[in-house]
């Protein structure tokens, strides 16, 4: 009987001390990078309050660096490369790379969602206020020589500049042809291009209260171009859904503004580890509401938005889906 129960003992000591190890294994320091935009940018505003909720969920010692990027085609590379841990990227360009589609030379397999839906995006296309331009098919049918700004190459910006324009039966060479230009820098030189009369026309994207287009609606002033159905049903082939831009979302802008839109949502590599996964998305989810408090644009976003299949495009790190199905349970 006491040799029974000095077994049992042994057993039970040495399970505590599995337990134990596992546990300080799990609140190991985590060390990231995360992968944002350009400083100035909403998205590097993201990074930074996101950032804040992260270090206060993650265990004690960890670290996380942002990187300013091009965004979401440049993030996606760099995830792909293992060069950053964890990165904004917006769906469409999520699904482009799985399917090896656009910028994207070949498929990429490696891409895991961890939080979707922060947000909601739109196109952008504007003109002065004084523009007699009405729509993108003018530019083509009378051959104007209109002068385009959008975002660094290796941008959303940029890339749905491109597709914009194709979609309306235009290239950069086109707009070159008649006499125009294509103008790819920072959003803080397209402003000031912009507003000294050098730019004709932006087109990218926006947001509720992104601080770029805020102003240029303030001063110089500028006019939203709706996209026609035409343009909506062929962006919707790269994987956009369409979208209005309500009414009033800028000062001046009277009119709801039809076209396409998307999220911002957060990626991880596929070889992340689970724990670390679970420890960065609960940490994230955690601290919603308080990053919500900061950002207008995020007040869509829901628990059951960031594990969505919609605001991803791709599937759910393990890890992630870990907290997703604790979470639900605990509702």
């Amino acid at each position: 009987m006491r040799h029974l129960t000095l077994r049992h003992f042994a057993i039970a000591l040495f399970t505590a001390l599995l337990a134990l190890t596992g546990a300080a294994r799990a609140a190991d320091p985590v060390k990231v990078k995360f992968a944002a935009g350009p400083t100035g940018t909403t998205w590097y505003a993201y990074a930074g309050a996101l950032r804040t909720e992260m270090l206060a969920g993650l265990p004690q010692g960890s670290t996380v660096d942002i990187q300013g990027t091009p965004m979401a085609i440049a993030n996606t590379k760099l995830l792909t490369a293992k060069r950053t841990d964890v990165a904004l990227i917006f769906p469409p360009v999520a699904s482009w790379a799985e399917r090896g589609f656009g910028p994207f030379d070949k498929k990429i397999d490696n891409i895991r969602g961890l939080v979707g839906g922060l947000d909601q995006y739109y196109q952008r296309v504007t003109v002065q206020n004084d523009s007699t331009i009405k729509s993108l098919a003018e530019i083509k049918n009378n051959k104007l020589a209109v002068r385009i700004g959008t975002g660094p190459q290796g941008s959303l910006n940029e890339y749905i500049a491109r597709l914009i324009l194709a979609a309306n039966g235009l290239s950069y060479e086109d707009i070159e042809s008649f006499g125009g230009s294509v103008s790819r820098s920072s959003l803080s030189i397209l402003q000031d291009q912009f507003g000294d009369g050098k730019l004709d026309m932006i087109i990218g994207i926006t947001t509720a209260g992104h601080p770029n287009t805020s102003q240029l609606s303030i001063t110089p002033g500028q006019r939203f171009l709706s996209l026609s159905d035409d343009a909506i049903a062929y962006l919707e082939k790269y994987g956009f859904t369409p979208a209005t831009m309500p009414a009033d979302l800028f000062e001046g802008q009277s009119e709801p503004v039809k076209g396409v839109g998307f999220s911002t949502s957060i990626y991880a590599n596929a070889d992340m580890p689970d724990e670390e996964a679970y420890q960065i998305t609960k940490a994230i989810m955690e601290g919603r509401k308080s990053v919500q408090r900061s950002f207008g644009s995020m007040a869509g976003w829901t628990l059951e938005g960031a594990a969505a299949a919609e605001n991803l495009a791709v599937p759910l790190h393990p890890g992630a889906k870990k907290y997703y199905q604790e979470a639900a349970k605990a509702q």
